[in-house]
């Protein structure tokens, strides 16, 4: 198949078919699982046909036109990146729905279940295979749409939905400040294709020598960090926590918190090499998987303890990816990559396990765990494997990753110098020390010891179903693997990723043994330290316990829940500030507002008083003119001086129609129609308020309010009348009407022959839906005060 095809295919299959799971579901029932894991294989092996151009050093590009008219075509780019974070979205999309297949019950909504996660699954696809901004940002969103779904899977559990709100306000959120970033880097770069810049010299220097850099990279770095819960970001992912765990494990350690590295990977040959990026990416990174390996101590969820580590071993990556200078640019690539692909495989591995001791033992608190390596020894070998490759722990995957984080530290402080030769070695040494400690913690609370009596765990555990077993060992098995026989995953995945992004990339030589080097010696410090600290562990997370109480506003959350909990009181504090009053005063503002926005030019351009209104107006009118003009002065009237609301809005109503009538007369039926139903629903919603009022007016107008409003009105009506009648002529230059160009565009731009409908459809697309939208919107506005009207209120004629 052509390797262009099957990455569209790949891309596209999961949004397609997961719409017949529904109707599948009729049928296969509870086994709809296979079905999808089946849909994930073959976007699997769709994505493994990228491989062999990845090391051809030949990636794939394709490009279909998509908006033209707006610079945008459907961009597709596959390079070894791209394939490595497919291959890990689809690979792991397998295990998981396979996984979910023992793990989910079969009382629960599986067909809603299995469709997000084929779309979330489709939605990552389409991130790792774009090659234009503009399309990254749409399946972007995606995800963060899809993975509330899955994260607020369990609708009726408050915490599921606060967790999924948090996921959502604050990725989506991130991702609209990278948005920005995006259309500051086209206007710097001329272009919203990743690899076009990428390749070429001069737009690099474009992107580099603009004074936009520093905003494009810091917009670009916030919506990376929010993705991947880097910074003050994190706090959402521990929340997140909350999904079902096969979700967690596909989400959150495979895969959609990967989203940001790999945009971070993705634009690192257009933006790092800079002070600016080593600062922002490595700085936030190192500070980020010191603070997460740390606050993990205090976390007695399984889950919890596993989020942490994921926030942590993420920033493991941003530090490594921001290892950049102008000389050495991709200084720390090639290990943040080998890192990234090894903590898919040890991660999603302890989620798979979290989710079995939950299954089995009805619970994920820690504190009411242990002893369970008799009852399930098969989890407990797989737990230790996995616990041991994050830890770092040779010759195992996670040893050989952890070894080039470390070596490339060394390398990076010696050459910024100073104080940062001993800082960056240090801050990775302790963060080494932090993934022991919590991975010792995981292993002693759940397996090690004697068991509990809690009366909350089932007295007898067992081990889980084989469906559940064998997705954890397979990826135990690639643990292995990859630790014994680096070779493999650094000639097919690693070097094209490394050696398609990182210009003049050297071949990669990764060995469980270089002798005794310095990255040797801190792995040895590393579990020395940590093996000490250990025994202290239990006091370090009673004193971040207590330390929390005493001062909950030092955390991020806090913020976060005050911001939330009280946006309703926040808002309306606003809202009483700036409208404390009745409604006249708005009103008056509001027209002396737009009088100045009409007299402000005309001063501005020097217009003397005596020529705004023009000279030679034509008041020719037919008699059906003047009459119909006559009715709405007369409409208008009716509405000022009638004493009651219901004949006052009739006539206002009355007015409304005949404006449309006037429309009609001057051939705009578009702006004839929308008039027409705006005043129905204006005069309905009017009709249906003042019925629950006094009917006639109480208010005694004194004649000085009189004359301030007749002021401001006939002041307002004189400048709009300036405006209209020096529309084609007097102080404003003539111009040539556009109805010309719609009449000869409309057959070549968009093959209408209904020059009406092609204007209000084509031409003003978006004003139409704006339109459309105000009307929906007044529509339920509508329907809401007539269902009011159930509960009984009484309108009337009190006098």
């Amino acid at each position: 198949m052509d390797p262009s095809k099957a990455i569209v295919i790949a891309v596209f299959l999961p949004f397609i078919l997961a719409w017949t799971l529904p109707l599948l579901y009729k049928v296969f029932k509870q086994h709809i699982g296979w079905i999808s894991a089946g849909i994930a294989f073959i976007c699997f092996v769709l994505s493994a046909q990228v491989v062999p151009y990845a090391m051809a050093g030949t990636p794939i590009k394709e490009s279909w036109t998509w908006l033209p008219s707006a610079g945008l075509s459907f961009d597709i780019y596959g390079d070894g990146m791209a394939a490595l974070l497919a291959l890990i979205v689809s690979g792991i999309g397998v295990i998981i729905m396979s996984y979910s297949n023992g793990y989910m019950s079969t009382k629960e909504d599986l067909p809603r279940y299995y469709q997000w996660l084929l779309l979330f699954m489709g939605a990552m696809l389409g991130v790792a295979y774009t090659d234009n901004t503009i399309q990254m940002f749409i399946f972007w969103e995606l995800t963060s749409i899809t993975s509330f779904m899955l994260i607020g899977y369990w609708r009726e559990r408050p915490e599921s939905i606060y967790g999924a709100t948090k996921a959502l306000l604050i990725t989506a959120g991130g991702g609209l400040f990278m948005f920005a970033g995006f259309l500051l880097l086209r206007v710097a770069a001329g272009t919203y294709g990743i690899s076009e810049v990428a390749a070429s010299p001069e737009l690099l220097a474009n992107v580099h020598g603009s004074e936009l850099y520093l905003a494009i990279l810091i917009l670009i770095f916030i919506g990376a960090a929010s993705k991947s819960a880097q910074g003050p970001f994190y706090i959402w992912l521990p929340n997140a926590m909350e999904a079902p765990t096969p979700v967690s494990a596909f989400l959150h350690s495979a895969t959609m918190v990967k989203a940001g590295v790999y945009l971070v990977a993705r634009l690192h040959p257009i933006l790092s090499g800079t002070p600016e990026w080593l600062i922002l990416v490595s700085g936030t990174g190192m500070i980020t998987m010191v603070m997460a390996g740390f606050l993990a101590f205090r976390q007695t969820d399984i889950k919890a303890i596993l989020a942490f580590s994921t926030i942590s071993q993420l920033a493991y990556l941003m530090t490594m990816y921001g290892y950049s200078t102008a000389e050495n640019p991709g200084l720390g690539f090639a290990a943040a990559t080998f890192h990234l692909l090894n903590h898919s495989t040890f991660k999603a591995t302890l989620f798979l396990v979290a989710g079995i001791v939950a299954h089995e033992a009805a619970t994920r608190d820690i504190r009411k765990l242990g002893g369970l390596r008799k009852e399930m020894p098969i989890t407990f070998i797989v737990a230790v494997i996995a616990a041991a490759s994050m830890a770092g722990v040779p010759p195992l995957n996670g040893f050989l990753s952890k070894e080039m984080f470390y070596e490339t530290s060394l390398e990076i402080g010696q050459l910024i110098g100073g104080p940062w030769t001993v800082i960056f070695p240090v801050v990775a040494v302790l963060g080494g020390i932090f993934t022991l400690m919590y991975s010792i913690r995981l292993i002693d609370g759940i397996f090690l010891g004697e068991r509990t009596k809690d009366s909350d765990v089932p007295q007898n555990v067992h081990e889980a179903p084989w469906i559940m077993l064998a997705p954890a060992i397979l990826l135990v098995g690639l643990i292995i693997f990859f630790g014994l026989y680096p070779k493999f995953p650094i000639e097919t995945l690693i070097q094209p990723a490394y050696s398609g992004l990182v210009p003049g990339a050297e071949p990669l030589h990764v060995k469980l043994w270089h002798g005794v080097t310095p990255p040797l010696l801190m792995t040895i410090a590393t579990f020395a330290i940590g093996l000490l600290l250990y025994k202290y562990y239990d006091g370090i997370a009673a004193w971040q316990n207590s330390f929390n109480v005493k001062y909950p506003w030092i955390s991020v959350n806090y913020y976060y829940d005050w911001s939330v909990n009280n946006a309703r009181e926040i808002t309306h504090k606003i809202s009483a500030f700036a409208q404390p009053g009745p409604i006249g005063p708005y009103v008056k503002a509001s027209l002396i507002f737009t009088f100045f926005l009409a007299v402000i030019p005309l001063v501005y351009l020097g217009v003397p008083f005596d020529s705004i209104l023009p000279s030679g107006m034509n008041f020719d009118s037919e008699p059906y003119e003047i009459v119909l003009y006559a009715l709405m002065l007369v409409a208008a009237l009716g509405a000022i001086i009638i004493p009651r609301y219901l004949p006052a809005v009739i006539s206002l109503s009355a007015l409304g129609f005949l404006v449309a009538l006037l429309f009609v007369y001057l051939k705009a039926p578009d702006l004839a129609m929308t008039q027409v139903c705006v005043e129905t629903l204006s005069t309905i919603v009017f009709i249906l308020v003042i019925m629950k009022i006094p009917q006639k007016f109480k208010e005694p107008m004194p004649k000085s309010k009189i004359l301030v409003n007749l002021l401001i009105s006939g002041t307002l009506a004189f400048a709009v009348f300036a405006i209209m009648t020096n529309a084609n002529i007097g102080i404003l230059g003539s111009f040539e009407s556009f109805s010309q160009f719609f009449i000869e565009k409309s057959m070549e731009l968009t093959g209408g022959l209904n020059v009406v409908n092609v204007i209000v459809v084509d031409f003003r697309g978006y004003d139409t839906i704006g339109e459309i939208s105000v009307l929906s919107l007044a529509a339920l506005g509508v329907y809401n005060l007539i269902l009011s009207r159930g509960g009984g209120a009484e309108g009337g004629e009190e006098e």
